[in-house]
């Protein structure tokens, strides 16, 4: 059973999930960064110090004399001018100390700092540049620079020492690390909050089920759609197929699981699914044959989605059988129909007959007899050559009958053909179109002289040039304002519950890319001329 979520379940997980993650991940983004900002503040501080030593050696050393206030008095304000470091020295050329400050207390004792290292000025001696030397910093330092200063001819006339406490690289850790730390909140709790907005986003998405419940659901309704046989086929807005089902591969002989993805024009080049794209109308009852010439007939119509058109599905039903089918059925009902209609012509034609014989005139009777059924026999021959479709030669059987209860005269054109199979439309077409347009002719009747033969031509012409149709009769014609409107649903002068027939003509004839052409005069009659071109021969 289906079940919607409560908003307790796998949302919740995913919240959970997306906000242990951004932890994770801002934990391991913190560390990394302070790892980084932390070699890189311990970069800047070797520079700091190298710079600081190597600047005032390099200035002692082309100052002349060795007095100890001009040496104290230029020290202080080089120490001064450059932040970063905590403590500066000067050694003589034994390593002893000449000048200290403590730049954090503003003062500063050299008796407060033991002589140099005799291994450490060894390797000064020796050395051109400063040295970074944390082994031999003073008490309380934590990170020292130390340089040789030289005299013009490269004897050594003094050291230089800058230094750092152990309390300020370690507030600089701090400080970096509560800059991190706060960063750090701000990305959780801007995660966090964007946990909560993909959460509602994928219920939203998911219309309010649980994820597993809705693939079951999705899982099933697939396997529902494949049972259908109706087949569906779905193209999204680049006219790429995004869905077919089982019945739609067969019908149009595609390999399901390989066109998932490819352009249609690829697969099936003959088809116009993708024009719905461009017209945005809905298309109904459209005729088209297979890749293995089976017989469909497809609706199409275009897929919205926030008043855009996304793409267009299509709904094939395969007419091959059902068409067979209906045609033995509607051969049938015209063949009942006509069967109906000569039960009441003959029994008109049974009480003449009746006539003759109580009145003795045997022989009149067996002429009207023999007339009847010569005349009878030739027009249903006549209908059964010249129309080889089973359920249209019964039409027009069915519709003779029909006539010549009314009294009127109805024929077929002598050069009339139609084959068993026609391309140019369904013979349900053609009993719609013929069956309406002669019984159109019939109620035209009503308003025609009584006293003149009333008479209806149909013809029915097939050829590789086309297929022509045309109904024409002797009635009382149309007004030129009447004839603007035959083919509007519901315009009729026969009363409510009319003017649908030539309605239905013109949608078949529309549908199945045919012309059209209505002649009529008052007084004279109508006919109405309809053809479909062999190219194209059926719309795809």
């Amino acid at each position: 059973m289906e079940k919607r979520s409560t908003g307790h379940t796998v949302y919740q997980q995913i919240r959970r999930v997306s906000v242990l993650g951004i932890l994770v991940a801002m934990v391991l983004a913190t560390g990394a960064g302070l790892w980084l900002n932390l070699a890189q503040e311990r970069r800047v501080r070797d520079d700091t110090l190298t710079t600081a030593v190597q600047a005032v050696s390099h200035t002692l050393t082309i100052t002349d004399g060795d007095d100890a206030e001009e040496i104290e008095e230029y020290v202080d304000r080089t120490v001064h001018g450059i932040s970063g470091i905590d403590l500066f020295a000067v050694y003589d050329a034994d390593g002893a100390p000449v000048y200290f400050c403590d730049v954090v207390l503003g003062q500063g004792d050299t008796a407060t700092l033991a002589s140099l290292d005799d291994s450490l000025r060894q390797v000064l001696n020796q050395r051109e540049g400063a040295l970074l030397d944390n082994a031999t910093a003073p008490k309380g330092a934590d990170h020292c620079a130390y340089a040789a200063v030289r005299r013009p001819d490269g004897s050594v006339k003094g050291y230089v020492m800058a230094g750092l406490y152990i309390s300020s690289i370690r507030s600089t850790g701090l400080r970096t690390l509560g800059v991190y730390l706060l960063i750090g909140m701000a990305a959780l709790g801007v995660g966090t909050f964007l946990s909560l907005r993909l959460a509602q986003r994928i219920k939203q998405d998911l219309l309010g089920y649980e994820p597993d419940a809705f693939r079951d659901l999705f899982l099933r309704r697939m396997e529902l759609l494949d049972a259908l046989d109706e087949g569906l086929l779905a193209i999204d807005r680049e006219e790429h197929i995004i869905y077919i089902n089982r019945a739609a591969a067969e019908m149009l002989s595609f390999d399901k699981n390989a066109v998932i993805g490819k352009p249609l024009s690829e697969v099936y080049p003959q088809s116009t699914i993708p024009r719905v794209l461009h017209t945005r109308q809905p298309e109904y009852n459209i005729g088209l044959e297979s890749l293995h010439h089976v017989r469909i007939l497809s609706d199409r119509m275009p897929v919205r989605r926030g008043g855009q058109i996304v793409g267009a599905v299509a709904i094939f039903r395969n007419r091959t059988e059902v068409a067979n089918l209906a045609r033995e059925l509607t051969g049938v009902q015209h063949i009942v129909e006509a069967m109906r209609a000569y039960t009441h012509e003959f029994m008109n034609k049974l009480h003449v007959i009746l006539g003759l014989l109580q009145l003795g005139e045997y022989h009149r009777a067996e002429e009207y007899v023999l007339h009847l059924t010569q005349t009878r026999a030739l027009s249903v021959g006549r209908i059964s050559q010249s129309i080889a479709e089973p359920s249209v030669a019964a039409l027009l059987i069915g519709k003779s009958c029909r006539a010549a209860e009314l009294g009127v005269r109805l024929t077929l054109d002598p050069e009339s053909s139609l084959g068993a199979e026609t391309h140019y439309l369904p013979p349900s077409g053609l009993i719609t179109i013929l069956g309406n347009l002669i019984e159109n002719a019939f109620d035209a009747f009503g308003n025609a002289p009584s006293d003149t033969l009333h008479e209806i031509g149909v013809s029915v012409r097939e050829s590789e040039r086309g297929l022509i149709l045309s109904v024409d009769d002797n009635a009382c014609g149309m007004p030129e304002e009447v004839r603007e409107h035959i083919f509007e649903r519901g315009s009729t002068s026969k009363g409510e519950g009319h003017g649908t027939g030539l309605f239905l003509v013109k949608s078949i004839v529309d549908a199945y890319g045919g012309e059209i052409r209505v002649e009529s005069t008052q007084g004279v009659g109508s006919s109405f001329i309809i053809t479909f071109r062999p190219n194209p021969a059926e719309p795809q």
